[in-house]
């Protein structure tokens, strides 16, 4: 009897644990992996969401990148059509890691740029900027 009560004290702590462990809206609600490990590496847009639920596509040919390095660099390749843009800049997590901060030189002056995670898995990162339009990338 002792050990049928343990154990349901059990079950109900770990369905506590699941159901609190959701960081983002979106997902996962759960990760073995940190933050950091699947954020890092080379993510190419999969589609748009603009804040009025309008998707859209990246243009064909479009091989733009966004590269999110571990030692905090970040590098931002606009290509296609036989345009190709570097940008790079550095990256890190909101204090609460709800967001990724991303700072670059701009005209001469350094920006940063706050994006929400919604959803942030090793084989999807879905962001929202403060107008409420989302980028889903997936890995390059």
């Amino acid at each position: 009897m002792k050990s049928l009560k343990l154990f349901s004290f059990a079950l109900l702590a770990f369905t506590f644990i699941l159901s609190s462990c959701g960081k983002y809206e979106e997902g996962p609600a759960i990760s073995l992996l940190p933050k950091k490990t699947r954020l890092v590496g080379v993510w190419k847009v999969e589609k748009y969401v603009a804040a009025d639920g309008t998707e859209s596509t990246p243009a064909s040919g479009d091989e733009s990148t966004w590269e999110f390095v571990s030692d905090g660099k970040f590098i931002a390749i606009a290509a296609g059509g036989g345009f190709s843009q570097t940008t790079e800049g550095t990256w890190e997590f909101s204090d609460d890691k709800e967001s990724i901060l991303i700072t670059f030189s701009a005209g001469g002056f350094s920006v940063t740029e706050s994006t929400k995670i919604l959803r942030l898995k090793n084989t999807e990162l879905w962001l929202a900027d403060s107008d409420g339009d989302q980028t889903h990338l997936i890995p390059a």
